[in-house]
């Protein structure tokens, strides 16, 4: 991993530019509910032009601002990172040339802004303290095609962050990424990275996911039942065995509350992962693998969750799903729903190419 207590404010010109890489209309982008899903808008322009707009990005990752939930942050793998201030209406690059796989933003200062992605074949994290007027990076990976992948913040105390790697380290920084030094490394591509009710959960793409109670360390295997191939105590063959999993999501007042999207679908569990529920959307037996979940801060019965183009609603906790599809040249990466208005509800989708 190397040192990499160089990285003190080296500044790097990623300014907000007059991106203009996607001249192409797709039916891709960020789409919009205002109705709980039932109707959904693309929400794509970008302030002042008529001729670019947001429909051709992959979208990692979409978030509220905490002091402003009009608001919204949008991180694009293919155009970084963008602001509305109007709940979707327009947006405006603040980050262009890094492609951006997760973004956090400071809850006591809104203006400081981490991204975490991958710009000339390295991973990196930049950081902002003026809203994106000016940005400075403080990770550098030394190692090539090693994206940064994930990046939290404790809520708590916002010196203190977290970030993934594709190589499956974990790479901690306790004085807002001046320096960093390696948590853990689990051999295995960090998918997601949350820090909530005081706990550090590492998502894996094999190897599932993984609690901390600390400042990322001792982890616990949370879906260590799903990840088995076999059952040692009957010896069974697990028809569900996963193989994948691409997104998690915790409750936010009930952290034992835990749903997991995977190559096999949706899993939840209410008992911090000792017993896991596959969830029964209506799909075809091989259109299985889901991307996005979401559960409405507001109530924890509203849960959002995605396969292909197909966005599925539950309002009773998971019993029962209510489905409705997108006309897309991709699939629902992303779901955010408002913290206060669980009825409206933004998408982001990841444009397969030709």
């Amino acid at each position: 991993m190397g040192n990499k207590k160089f990285l003190l404010a080296l500044a790097i010109v990623f300014l907000a530019a007059s991106c203009n890489p996607f001249t192409k209309t797709l039916p891709g982008g960020v789409l919009k509910s205002v109705n709980g899903g039932a109707d959904w808008q693309f929400a794509n322009r970008i302030a002042s032009s008529t001729t670019v707009s947001l429909a051709g990005l992959n979208i990692a990752k979409l978030s509220f601002s905490p002091q402003n939930r009009e608001t919204l942050f949008m991180g694009s793998y293919t155009g970084g990172l963008y602001k509305s201030e109007d709940s979707g209406g327009s947006w405006k690059n603040i980050l262009s040339k890094i492609y951006v796989y997760d973004f956090v933003i400071s809850p006591y200062d809104v203006k400081t802004i981490y991204v975490a992605g991958f710009y000339a074949d390295h991973g990196r994290v930049l950081k902002t303290t003026d809203g994106g007027a000016s940005w400075n990076q403080v990770y550098n990976e030394e190692s090539a095609a090693n994206a940064v992948r994930a990046i939290a913040i404790n809520p708590n105390n916002p010196s203190q962050l977290v970030i993934g790697m594709t190589s499956g380290s974990v790479v901690k920084s306790a004085d807002g990424g001046m320096s960093w030094q390696l948590a853990n490394n689990f051999s295995d591509r960090i998918n997601r990275v949350l820090w909530q009710n005081g706990n550090v959960y590492v998502l894996t793409k094999t190897k599932g996911l993984f609690k901390s109670s600390g400042f990322a360390d001792n982890f616990t295997d949370l879906t260590e039942t799903l990840s088995k191939t076999f059952s040692l105590q009957n010896l069974s063959y697990n028809k569900d065995t996963i193989d994948s999993f691409s997104q998690v999501f915790v409750d936010f007042s009930t952290p034992t509350l835990i749903y997991t999207t995977t190559n096999k679908g949706v899993f939840k569990t209410v008992d911090e992962g000792k017993t896991w529920t596959k969830q029964n959307l209506p799909v075809k037996p091989d259109e299985s693998e889901a991307k996005a979940i979401a559960i409405a801060p507001s109530t924890s019965n509203i849960v959002y969750s995605s396969v292909g183009s197909t966005i599925y609603k539950s309002i009773d906790g998971g019993e029962t799903w209510q489905t409705q599809s997108i006309t897309s040249a991709g699939f629902i990466n992303y779901i955010l729903i408002d913290p206060q208005l669980p009825q409206i509800v933004y998408a982001g989708i990841y444009v397969l190419q030709e």
